[in-house]
């Protein structure tokens, strides 16, 4: 088997039903299964057993339509684990509560309730890889706000309980993060919805959420209040909207951050790409101390990598690998299995986006 003729795929990305659309190997170059052979769930078993626990397999010569089918396997394969773990339910709860604050300028309580129960009940259920497999996902554009409050409230509870923090604690890290971007639902639509980078004056507007949010949950405890109100607030002074310094931001505020820049990053809109999750990692590293609490951060790094390896993505080539190793020093540019190597990402050659 030579390296520069095959094309590494992930073993999970085989389907059964599907038939090989070249000769299929092992890692170690042994045949798997020849060209056109019908992929039942019996032999896709014997693939895993041969292959001997190792997450690649490789095709000869797979052209690049090939790789688009297997991206559009991973794409289905994304929303059928979606509403496998109830997260489409979740979305589709949070579009009701937001649509319901965007129409009545007030806050349901029935709707809220059961939005983050189904986040709380996640969260508890839910193995973490899992849960950030869903948070990194590239999904449709026009989904944002929804996923993004569902996402950040995840995020928020992940690190909640990363810090060992009470169960009650947990799942009010949840709540404010499921509604930290309520007062969005106030901003015009026409802004809210633009499809390129806002004009400063459009973003003056979109800064004036936090308020909105702080209003809309008037029925809520205060800290609660004060909580999502915060979350745009930096360490150095020079947040929105009361330019807070230091421990003066409440802690929620601070995990939801960090939870908030994170989801953002890794997010698809109209006017940007997603960025990869060692890249948003990196860019939330770099403001640890000055913009971010570095004591949150610090617990954030060292326990995301951990539930990224062996996780999928695709690189700047178009090349699909499998996150090996990731050096803590060099957090932007992992370690990948690629052609039965691990091989050190860098600038010229980077994990684009995570399946």
């Amino acid at each position: 088997m030579n390296a520069q003729d095959m094309r590494a795929i992930p073993l999970e990305s085989l389907v059964a039903g599907t038939y090989t659309q070249d000769n299929l190997y092992a890692q170690s170059g042994e045949l798997l299964a020849k060209k056109g052979t019908l992929l039942s769930e019996a032999r896709l078993e014997r693939i895993k057993k041969i292959n001997k626990n190792a997450v690649d397999v490789y095709l000869a010569g797979l052209p690049l339509e090939a790789l688009a089918v297997a991206k559009n396997e991973m794409e289905l394969r994304r929303v059928q684990r979606e509403r496998d773990t109830g997260y489409t339910t979740n979305t589709k709860e949070t579009v009701e509560m937001l649509i319901s604050i965007s129409n009545n300028k007030s806050i349901e309580r029935d709707l809220l309730n059961t939005a983050a129960v189904g986040v709380t009940q996640k969260l508890t259920e839910t193995d973490p890889s899992i849960i950030l497999s869903l948070v990194n996902a590239l999904a449709p554009v026009d989904e944002y706000l929804q996923r993004h409050c569902v996402n950040t409230a995840l995020l928020n509870g992940l690190i909640g309980k990363w810090m060992g923090l009470p169960k009650d604690e947990v799942n009010q890290l949840s709540l404010i993060g499921l509604l930290h971007d309520c007062g969005k639902t106030l901003v015009p639509p026409s802004i809210l919805g633009e499809q390129r980078r806002l004009t400063l004056a459009e973003f003056e507007v979109i800064k004036t959420h936090p308020g909105h949010t702080y209003d809309l949950l008037h029925d809520f405890a205060e800290e609660i209040r004060v909580a999502a109100r915060g979350h745009h607030e930096k360490m150095n002074g020079i947040g929105y909207p009361d330019k807070l310094v230091g421990d003066a931001i409440p802690i929620e505020a601070r995990i939801t951050a960090i939870a908030d820049i994170f989801d953002a990053l890794v997010a698809q809109r109209a006017y940007k790409d997603a960025r990869s999750p060692f890249s948003a990692m990196a860019l939330i590293k770099k403001l640890s101390g000055t913009e971010l609490d570095a004591r949150i951060v610090e617990v954030f790094l060292k326990n995301m990598p951990s539930e990224l390896i062996g996780k999928q993505v695709l690189l700047s080539d178009g090349q699909v690998a499998i996150i090996k190793e990731i050096d803590y020093d060099d957090i932007e540019f992992p370690f990948v299995g690629l052609y039965g190597k691990e091989t050190k990402t860098n600038p010229g050659w980077f994990c684009k986006a995570m399946y």
